[in-house]
């Protein structure tokens, strides 16, 4: 299964998604959830036969497309991708318990080697696994899939998958697959690239896409499309979407049914799920502590708490002073106090001093992460005095400087920066509405830059707004904003890749006009390397040089409220990256309680 592939991309961290701007009725569908009632007195009847499993799973909003090449290209909501990733087969998937490479439709590893002509892999292919209507998945599907994507040009995360390096991609035979590169692959080339690519059915779409083009492609309906992943696509109304399991995947936790109830918000999902009609919702924010005290108290309901793959951060306008001074950037992270503000944070989390969380085990280093926050660390007066020190360098002077009187600092008065009273100063953040954390990390960061002697006000707004302000130039193309705290949702946890899009001087993120050629070439270095040790080493020095140079203040890593019924269902995996819904669902390690 596609694991993650809901957060696949890089996403600002926003209030949920959007509603369905289409609707496909494939037929009338009655929703088994009045027959599985367990709060029904009805006797079951006598039978022999297995009971079969449905899970019933609340999403806030349907598909906007059945078809997976659009999905895949142009519409990579996250409902779509709750609902549309458990149908495709990729050659690996990640194992969710610890982030390893776990072969799925490729038989095993596969290594690239250096022949006369270039670079090649040769994977031996899974014979078990088949299309949902009984069509064997062969090489010549994997061949298919790559044909397509490369004839009609097609985006979104089809070029990821099929990065220009690939030079040809051929079927051996049905159960065996050659690549060759025009180089030799890197890390992110292979096995990242086609070994996460979705697979599509050969047999059902070449007889489509003869004369067509990308945008008639997109346009497609999906109904004649078949499943092979654990879950084929079965029907499709405004308020119910079915899926069945692929008997053409094996899988021991795979249930028969799988129904998406659809709601108009988190509070009506909760009731149905207090009620018995649901067994678990899927959102990628997670749930309040208000929408958890909708759930009765004798309620057979699970609340699992894990760490989502996100971070939640400080943005600086590099091109504005004084946040164009390093001096500035490092003197608040000496004096903020990130550990007691995350201990004491309302939605949970912990200080985070990397992008790399720590239950990702592959990728994370205690060690460097440890160094990284030493930095900024020491008793209060220690830190006041480094902070001065950098500031005084920088042409900061006072009347009376900033002091420490036992563990509180007296804020200092008549701050100038090179003979000059600074402006004020603005810090953007949505409202206590959106989330209640957000608000008190500004007013205790606007404190803190008052003991320095600044005049800091917080802005609270709308989500959308701090957006606009903070990645949209004005007229004169220039951004106009101070200060800002947002957070980021980190894509797939297999390779990082939210460097170059944040940071590099021409990242289609990167809002702040950070710009460093030491930066850049160890960059450079991560995204060319062969190996995971080599990209790992590599990571950690960027995060070095990041920790150093402060474009973003980091201040936490999120966490995911998320609910089960402890009386229908269990999962394999518990608190993993991204929670059950980072895991789509939990399809292949959800099973129905006996």
């Amino acid at each position: 299964m596609l694991f993650g592939i809901a957060t696949a991309a890089i996403i600002q961290i926003g209030p949920g998604g959007e509603p369905s701007a289409v609707a496909y009725i494939a037929e009338d569908l009655e929703s088994s959830s009045t027959l599985d009632d367990p709060t029904s007195t009805d006797d079951p009847p006598t039978t022999t036969e297995p009971v079969p499993f449905i899970y019933r799973v609340g999403l806030l909003a349907g598909v906007t497309t059945d078809n997976f090449w659009a999905f895949y290209g142009e519409e990579a909501s996250v409902w779509n991708g709750y609902i549309l990733g458990p149908t495709k087969p990729a050659l690996y998937t990640l194992d969710p318990s610890d982030g390893s490479l776990r072969p799925e439709f490729a038989a095993d590893e596969a290594v690239p080697i250096a022949e006369e002509q270039g670079w090649s892999v040769t994977i031996p292919l899974n014979k078990t696994l088949a299309w949902s209507d009984g069509e064997p998945i062969t090489a010549g599907d994997m061949v298919f899939t790559f044909e397509t994507a490369r004839a009609l040009g097609l985006g979104g995360s089809w070029a990821e998958a099929f990065p220009n390096s690939i030079s040809t991609m051929s079927a051996i035979d049905d159960f065996q697959l050659r690549i060759e590169f025009a180089d030799r692959p890197t890390l992110g080339v292979w096995p990242h690239g086609p070994g996460f690519a979705p697979i599509m059915p050969a047999h059902v779409w070449r007889p489509l896409l003869d004369g067509l083009e990308q945008a008639e492609l997109y346009a497609l309906g999906g109904t004649a499309d078949v499943g092979g992943g654990p879950l084929a696509l079965a029907t499709i109304t405004d308020s119910l979407i079915k899926s069945v399991a692929n008997p053409g995947y094996p899988s021991a936790n795979t249930p028969d049914v799988v129904e998406y109830h659809i709601y108009k918000d988190e509070s009506d999902a909760v009731v149905a799920l207090g009620e018995g009609h649901i067994d678990s919702i899927l959102s990628p924010k997670g749930l309040t502590d208000a929408h958890l005290d909708l759930l009765p108290a004798d309620s057979p309901v699970i609340v699992e708490t894990s760490p989502a793959n996100g971070i939640r951060y400080l943005g600086f306008n590099l091109n504005r002073a004084p946040m164009s001074d390093p001096a500035f950037r490092s003197s608040l992270a000496l004096l903020l106090d990130r550990e007691g503000l995350a201990a004491s944070n309302p939605s949970g989390g912990s200080v985070a001093h990397s992008f790399v969380s720590e239950s990702n085990p592959r990728w994370f280093d205690p060690e460097e992460t440890a160094d990284n926050a030493v930095r900024y660390q020491g008793e209060l007066g220690f830190r006041l005095e480094k902070a001065l020190n950098g500031l005084r360098e920088a042409g900061y002077s006072w009347t009376v400087a900033p002091t420490v009187d036992g563990q509180v600092v007296v804020a200092g008065t008549g701050l100038e920066i090179w003979g000059l009273v600074p402006a004020p100063l603005t810090i953007l953040t949505s409202g206590d509405a959106y989330d209640s954390s957000r608000p008190l990390y500004a007013a205790e960061i606007a404190e803190t830059l008052g003991w320095l002697g600044f005049e800091v006000r917080p802005v609270e707004t709308d989500f959308d707004s701090v957006v606009d302000l903070t990645f949209t130039p004005g007229e004169d193309g220039v951004l106009h904003y101070d200060m800002y705290l947002l957070g980021w949702s980190l894509g797939s946890p297999a390779l990082p890749g939210y460097y170059r899009l944040l940071f590099a001087a021409d990242g289609v993120m990167n809002n702040t006009g950070y710009s460093s050629d030491t930066f850049a070439k160890q960059l450079e270095t991560y995204e060319s390397s062969y190996t995971f040790d080599d990209a790992r080493a590599a990571l950690w020095t960027m995060e070095s040089t990041l920790a150093a140079d402060l474009p973003y203040l980091l201040l936490y890593t999120s966490e995911i409220t998320e609910v089960y019924r402890s009386d229908r269902v269990v999962y394999g995996v518990k608190a993993s990256l991204g929670g059950i819904q980072g895991r789509l669902g939990g399809i292949g390690d959800v099973s129905s309680v006996s």
